[in-house]
């Protein structure tokens, strides 16, 4: 199974939030919703800041971000 990783980024990295094997791309992003969730939810500040989870591979590749801005 793949390895990827999920950072807090707004334009560089602000905090690791850890690394997880998934089955593919589009688990890893809807884990990166649920992280990006979570954090609003412990950590209303971050919200109107331009924050996003980065999700890359276990080569270092982009998968995509997920904004913080975008969830409700």
């Amino acid at each position: 199974m793949p390895r990827y990783h999920f950072n807090l980024v707004d334009s560089k990295t602000v905090a690791d939030e850890g690394g997880a094997d998934l089955p593919d791309d589009i688990v890893a992003l809807d884990v990166a919703e649920e992280i990006a969730r979570r954090l609003l939810a412990e950590r209303p500040q971050l919200r109107n800041r331009h924050f996003s989870i980065l999700v890359t591979n276990q080569e270092g590749e982009e998968i995509g971000k997920v904004p913080l801005d975008v969830l409700h």
